[in-house]
């Protein structure tokens, strides 16, 4: 038997394991080629914090003894999932693997096996509720959906949370009556959503709603007394030890967030339809949020999802990472939106124009964005100062910009003393009594306009500064600040100061 005829045997006695395997192949390539970030959460409250912890500091202040008062105040974050990554980077320590840039395969490969879970579940869950034919276009969709490899592999709190709210789903509807044992078990699921990311709070409000309409007024005070006891019992042992409170870092995260509703991105309340209809590609997109919206009925796949996404359209501030949480479920709920309005489609023939034209974008954006290494030059230049472990005082200068882009230091495997960052609101004069009380080791100039100027402009205040090297930035990001230079991408060249390193290292 050829090897093509194996392989579409195997996949008609068992369709969904042929569909985790090309999703695992996919990831993997992820995991191998996506390095860096993409977004500042993602490396800032999770990787910078736990990997700091694991040097023996606390790079966010975090920690009440860190804050140097007497009244220390907690931030507003769950220790669940940076505490998680703080154990697992404290373990490859331990056994020998100290880098960070070694450290992240291992971090992404991780997080590459759980994104799985989101596969599997959203296969059964729509299997349930249409057929098998159904549940492999699901699979498949959400297995090579283009942005769905190289969000797995991320350190985002809003992606590492899908997978609870997909295992909690389908234990619930897996069975027509499902025991209150079961029930008890999707609580405590959802639970552990929301200590990764508070805002579950409404995707579990939206699932108790959804019981109540359904007349399952036991099923609905199970699932509370589940939900209410995994997040009290993984939420407050941490507030506990450090704050001598329980909640005290929710309470906090409420606190702010009401106080700062319009701080940061005030967007009109359809801003989230627009982000859903893009992520899940136009054409198709639409046909898929149609059909989303078709299976309102089906309480306990709809409600939830909707209460989430509608607290979220009326919240003012909104950043595109907030809604990823329910992606997946919109897409697998819309997929079978269209198999249950498929006889009523009037516009078949469009549909499927439609669908390829949404493949062939999908064909074409996979592959790039799979392999799209994210703040390259950011995260390389800290690898290259690892090289550089003495090193404990550095400056950034962005003189192209009114701020420079915050430095990766875990990268560097290292704990920095300080820093200085030097641009247009803030020149070099401003940083004088900086550099004449610290050995300020090195210098990253972002961007390479005008350079020799700023070279010789920072020479005024570090006289013997020599070029070390450049680290350049990814293809994807030059494309992306080109496109809207508000997303500032720079290439950083690396400048040292001979008078505290006299040689380099890496020739």
């Amino acid at each position: 038997m050829k090897v093509k005829e194996k392989i579409l045997s195997y996949y008609q006695a068992n369709p969904l394991g042929l569909i985790i395997l090309v999703a695992f192949a996919v990831r993997l390539v992820a995991v191998l080629f996506s390095k860096g970030f993409g977004m500042h959460d993602d490396h800032f409250l999770i990787i910078e914090s736990s990997k700091s912890w694991v040097l023996g500091g606390d790079y966010n202040f975090w920690l009440p003894w860190s804050q140097n008062t007497d009244h220390p105040v907690p931030s507003g974050h769950s220790f669940f999932y940076p505490g998680l990554m703080y154990f697992f980077l404290k373990l490859l320590q331990i056994i020998g693997i100290e880098s960070l840039n070694v450290q992240m395969y291992l971090v992404r490969l991780l997080h590459a096996l759980w994104s799985l879970l989101v596969v599997y579940y959203g296969y059964k869950i729509t299997e349930k509720y249409t057929n098998t034919k159904t549940a492999n276009i699901a699979g498949w969709t959400l297995a090579l959906y283009f942005f769905m490899p190289w969000i797995s592999v991320r350190n985002l709190v809003e992606v590492v949370a899908i997978p609870f709210l997909m295992a909690a789903t389908w234990l619930y509807v897996k069975d027509e009556s499902p025991k209150w044992g079961r029930v008890l078990w999707v609580g405590v699921l959802l639970g552990m959503a929301m200590c990764v990311r508070y805002q579950v709070m409404f995707f579990i409000g939206g699932f108790g709603l959804a019981l109540l309409i359904m007349k399952r007024w036991k099923d609905a005070i199970i699932l509370g007394v589940g939900a209410v006891l995994s997040f009290s019992v993984i939420q407050c042992v941490p507030d506990l030890i450090l704050w001598h409170r329980p909640f005290a870092e929710f309470w906090e995260y409420v606190s702010y967030n009401m106080a700062n509703s319009t701080t940061y991105f005030n967007q009109p309340w359809y801003n989230y339809i627009l982000v859903i209809l893009g992520l899940t590609l136009p054409p198709i997109s639409v046909f898929l949020f149609c059909g989303f919206f078709y299976e309102w009925k089906k309480w306990v796949l709809f409600l939830p999802s909707f209460a989430f996404l509608f607290f979220h359209s009326l919240y003012p501030n909104k950043q595109e990472r907030f809604i990823l949480t329910i992606i997946p479920l919109v897409i697998i709920i819309g997929i079978i939106g269209i198999y249950e309005y498929w006889e009523k489609l009037r516009f078949k023939k469009t549909f499927r124009v439609c669908l390829w034209i949404s493949l062939i974008l999908n064909v074409i954006a996979i592959i790039p964005v799979t392999v799209h290494y994210s703040k390259k030059a950011r995260v390389e230049a800290m690898v290259y100062l690892s090289n550089y472990p003495e090193s404990e005082y550095y400056i950034i200068e962005g003189m192209l910009s009114n701020g420079v882009r915050m430095p990766v230091e875990a990268y560097a495997d290292h704990l920095f003393k300080g820093h200085e960052e030097v641009h247009k609101k803030r020149d070099w004069s401003k940083s004088a009594e900086f550099v004449s009380e610290n050995p300020v080791a090195f210098v990253l100039f972002e961007g390479e306009d005008d350079l020799d100027n700023r070279v010789a402009e920072a020479r005024k205040y570090i006289p013997n500064l020599v070029y070390e090297v450049k680290c350049e930035e990814s293809f994807i990001d030059a494309m992306v600040q080109a496109i809207n230079p508000i997303n500032e991408n720079y290439p950083i060249i690396i400048y040292r100061n001979t008078d505290v390193i006299k040689e380099k290292k890496i020739k």
